[in-house]
């Protein structure tokens, strides 16, 4: 045979070369996997705790799902969660939809309440100012106070879930995992006793009563040269919030944590008005 019949190229792996690069490759495989992944126990660990947390936070706001019926367990958990990923976004406002929820914003079940309390007919309310005028500011107490503990409740799941966050990236040892079932019931423990659905109805129900009632207590108002705070009726108005521009006297001005008490906006800011 000539030179020239020759291929230059490389020439292809025998049988026995094959076979010998496929039982190394197999045997470096074996060798790096002989050893535990330690890194394993974290994921395991990371994974425990959020899904404790997704329970929990789904146990919370389960209460606001829209449709109830007919769902198993892990539907709702997603549900749940999806809920609040939704509306802890700053895109929200309220042009969006709400479908999502199962809000409860009749009024007539208010109206006929807040009859029964006064005793009274619609027709005949404005001649009991002196009364609707004692609700209405019980009202306004009572939604301060549920706001403030709302918003102390909410600060505590916050704290917590930062500290199970600083929990995840833990370096991984013995001692660590000998923590996941007391961790564990500790988070139950705490995240059991923080409810939210009672002072969210709190809420609701006393600034239905607030909306029914402001009317009529504005009734009463004569105009004057500084207009009287519509919340506490005693004092002069002397602050604007911003951004919806409603005012107030000092004293109910920063009694308003979150949102106005008028049309829920949220708070920016307060500013000080001069009446000259």
């Amino acid at each position: 045979m000539s030179l020239a019949s020759f291929d230059e190229t490389s020439p292809s792996l025998g049988p026995i070369s094959t076979s010998l690069h496929n039982i190394s490759t197999r045997n470096l495989h074996e060798i790096n996997t002989s050893l535990p992944d330690e890194r394993q126990f974290l994921r395991n660990w990371r994974r425990q705790l959020t899904d404790c947390m997704q329970l929990h936070s789904a146990e919370l706001v389960r209460f606001l799902l829209a449709n109830k019926t007919d769902l198993t367990e892990a539907p709702v958990i997603k549900r749940c969660n999806d809920l609040l990923t939704k509306y802890s976004k700053p895109t929200w406002n309220f042009a969006s939809s709400v479908k999502d929820l199962s809000l409860n914003t009749c009024m007539v079940e208010t109206l006929d309440g807040l009859e029964a309390d006064l005793g009274l007919s619609s027709a005949d309310l404005c001649k009991s100012f002196k009364k609707a005028v004692r609700l209405y500011t019980d009202a306004v107490t009572a939604l301060c106070i549920a706001e403030g503990r709302l918003e102390e409740k909410l600060k505590r799941i916050e704290t917590v879930t930062t500290r199970v966050n600083d929990l995840m990236f833990l370096e991984p040892t013995k001692e660590l995992e000998g923590l996941q079932k007391p961790v564990r019931e500790y988070l139950d423990s705490v995240l059991t006793k923080i409810s939210l659905e009672d002072d969210y109805k709190e809420i609701m129900a006393q600034y239905k009563k607030f909306v029914a009632l402001r009317p009529i207590v504005l009734m009463n108002q004569v105009q004057q040269t500084v207009p009287a705070c519509t919340i506490c009726m005693n004092k002069e108005v002397s602050y604007a919030i911003t951004p919806c521009g409603h005012t107030y006297c000092e004293d109910c001005s920063r009694a308003q944590t979150t949102a106005c008490f008028i049309c829920r906006i949220q708070i920016r800011d307060r500013i000080k008005l001069f009446f000259s």
